[in-house]
């Protein structure tokens, strides 16, 4: 398992959110702060506080994950 989704699987399981850098276009990185709820086929389901809504994330744009001390509390069941 890759070391990024080792992180998210464990924060998900810990209901603490994470902190995610991914490119979305070539030489365009962005931070997130989400709640981890499920990965499935190389994709990422979580809930991001600057959407305020559930979106999905391509791993394979991940270039660092960090888990957050902060917690959140589930808005749906976590399949991680």
């Amino acid at each position: 398992m890759p070391e990024f989704e080792r992180l998210i699987r464990e924060a998900g399981r810990e209901q603490r959110r994470v902190l995610v850098r991914f490119e979305s276009a070539p030489g365009t990185q962005y931070e997130r702060e989400l709640e981890p709820y499920s990965i499935q086929d190389g994709k990422l389901y979580a809930f991001s506080y600057l959407r305020n809504e559930f979106r999905t994330l391509e791993l394979g744009t991940v270039s660092r994950v960090e888990i957050s001390p902060r917690s959140f509390t589930p808005r749906r069941a976590i399949e991680l």
